[in-house]
């Protein structure tokens, strides 16, 4: 009698055993899933990133100073509601290696990250007096196309 409640005892253990590593092996795939679904999202943002809106868009004047790093131009350019994301942003400016310039900008939300970092990366034109100007830069026709 005893041998028969230890051994429903041990068998009773084993299938918690079994259930509680097949719940651990079920919350880390869905996790993997959640991670791998995250990354490519991310990835597909850095090369396709898309405007905030259609053309025409709203014209919104940004200003960059030079003690600005790309993160702070990034958030700028999100709290003006020009992009999405920050990182994204930041990873652009990385891979495609630009220089982004001080001065104040028009950009429009019909233009995609690449069109705005292209903008801030054209080195201000040198006035007559060999003096650097402040030149605004603005949208190219077409609203981001």
């Amino acid at each position: 009698m005893r041998r028969r409640k230890r051994s429903a005892l041990s068998i009773t253990l084993l299938f918690g055993r079994i259930g509680l590593r097949l719940i651990c092996y079920i919350v880390l795939v869905i996790a993997a899933f959640a991670v791998a679904g995250r990354a490519f999202t991310f990835g597909y943002s850095v090369f396709h990133s898309s405007p905030m809106t259609g053309a025409p868009g709203r014209d919104v004047a940004v200003t960059v100073t030079e003690e600005m790093s790309n993160r702070e131009i990034g958030e700028l350019l999100v709290r003006k509601e020009l992009i999405r994301d920050v990182n994204v942003f930041v990873t652009q400016a990385a891979i495609y290696n630009y220089k982004l310039y001080p001065g104040t900008y028009i950009l429009n939300t019909a233009q995609d990250i690449k069109e705005m970092i292209s903008i801030m990366s054209t080195e201000p034109e040198t006035q007559a007096g060999g003096s650097s100007g402040t030149v605004i830069p603005t949208r190219a026709s077409g609203g981001g196309q």
